[in-house]
């Protein structure tokens, strides 16, 4: 963890990451399998995992793709409907390469507007716009620079599994 506190290269990114430095806004488009648990009426902790392609809308011909981990939490803005618009905060991790000579590791953090269509009661489609602080580590090259804010539009297609872990309320 220290090492890739130490040398940082800044990239773009929602959690997989676009890896060349001051490209400002990317495009996304992700796999994923998500876990949601609900904690309260309007909130959930969402954990999730993926594959995906990102790419700088300076340097359309340059994509890298990547596998991704995170934990996300969300805040709905109507109660007990875990769909449509939410804002979220997210940690993680992903490892991205263009197949030829990129190949980073990243820890990222960042924020997110999200829109939720459930599609069928397992299947969504979530596009969003975020804005994020990777920090990254070259594998292929120690050289390293400061983390670099983010803005990135995307979306996010695959299967989800939505949780109520909340406690029953005992009526008196």
């Amino acid at each position: 963890m220290l090492i890739l506190t130490i040398k940082t290269m800044s990239a773009n990114c929602d959690v997989i990451f676009f890896p060349y430095q001051y490209t400002l806004i990317c495009y996304s488009a992700e796999l994923i399998y998500s876990q949601e648990n609900i904690k309260r009426p309007k909130n959930t902790t969402n954990f999730w995992a993926g594959t995906g392609v990102i790419g700088s809308f300076l340097y359309l011909d340059m994509p890298t793709y990547g596998l991704e981990v995170a934990i996300e939490k969300r805040h709905y803005f109507k109660p007990d409907e875990f769909k449509h618009f939410f804002i979220s905060a997210y940690l993680g991790t992903a490892y991205m390469t263009n197949f030829n000579n990129t190949s980073h590791i990243g820890l990222v953090p960042g924020l997110k507007i999200n829109y939720k269509a459930q599609l069928t009661p397992k299947l969504i489609l979530e596009p969003y716009v975020s804005l994020s602080l990777p920090i990254t580590y070259d594998l292929l090259d120690s050289s390293g620079f400061f983390p670099f804010p983010a803005l990135t539009i995307g979306a996010r297609f695959g299967l989800s599994n939505l949780k109520n872990k909340t406690k029953p309320r005992i009526q008196t």
